[in-house]
């Protein structure tokens, strides 16, 4: 056998081989397909929820005014129930707490903290200037 005809054969079973997995892809493709369908029914109901977050706030002392991105939520301790998407998620978000008598709290928070513990610091009461 001459090596011309051996590249021949050898391009011959490549090309038969190549045949014979595009005809097992489009055999199997209505399959998958069907497979999608399944995919959806029994597993996107469990990635639904995880879309659902609860995230609980406490803060010592208690009933601060919690602002989640710039928006007041209520009174701490809280619980938050929230849904994000993907730019939300990517992001996180702001939750700035405030109480009278004390110095204002900011945190970043990601979306996959599930309780936030705070401690607020006592504002010192501001003293007047000494008098020479």
């Amino acid at each position: 056998m001459t090596k011309r005809e051996a590249r021949r054969r050898g391009r011959s079973r490549r090309c038969h081989l190549k045949a014979a997995v595009l005809a097992l892809a489009l055999a199997l493709l209505p399959g998958a397909l069907s497979g999608c369908a399944w995919w959806q029914k029994n597993v996107g109901k469990r990635v639904d929820s995880w879309v659902t977050r609860r995230l609980l706030i406490i803060t010592d002392p208690p009933d601060a005014d919690v602002y989640v991105n710039n928006v007041l939520q209520g009174k701490t301790p809280l619980t938050l129930t929230f849904k994000i998407n993907l730019t939300d998620y990517v992001k996180g978000f702001i939750i700035v707490v405030q109480k009278d008598g004390y110095l204002p709290l900011r945190r970043e928070v990601d979306y996959s903290a599930g309780t936030v513990n705070l401690r607020l610091i006592r504002q010192q009461p501001q003293r007047p200037p000494a008098a020479n």
